[in-house]
């Protein structure tokens, strides 16, 4: 394999892709976990606020993940081809996009417009995928190296 190759796998396009597809396949497990917990553990409740949270949560750690690969390869992979100011555009540009993450989950979750337990289940499954993705391209490069 070719360090060409290499590198086009571990752009952050193809690692946020990866991560987008893997949360894809756990979110949908959770979400069926979600259904199928909500219906012996809160009865009372609307039947899609658990499952519904799983998907919010999911969808929120995809975006924030996607945010921060392209800030990292392009303020810190980058270095010393664009100019300070740029780069330091660039990170309040990041610090603002992270604070908008922040205050939909502040609005999601002050409004209780989704279960707290399905949100939290969505970012587990995004953090799952993140590292199931890392694991993919570490044993990748070590089966490479032998």
């Amino acid at each position: 394999m070719t360090g060409k190759t290499t590198t086009v796998q571990h752009s952050a396009t193809a690692v946020a892709t990866g991560v987008a597809k893997k949360t894809a396949i756990l979110t949908g497990f959770g979400t069926a976990a979600a259904v199928a917990v909500q219906m012996t553990a809160w009865p009372g409740l609307s039947p899609w606020t658990v499952p519904a949270g799983v998907l919010v949560g999911g969808g929120l750690g995809v975006l924030n993940f996607r945010w921060l690969a392209y800030a990292v390869e392009r303020v810190y992979l980058r270095q010393g081809t664009s100019s300070l100011l740029a780069n330091i555009a660039a990170a309040v540009l990041n610090v603002l996009k992270l604070s908008a993450i922040f205050v939909v989950l502040f609005v999601v979750i002050k409004n209780e417009w989704v279960h707290l337990v399905g949100l939290v289940l969505g970012l587990t499954c995004c953090f799952g995928a993140i590292l199931w993705q890392g694991y993919g391209l570490v044993a990748g490069q070590k089966k490479d190296l032998t």
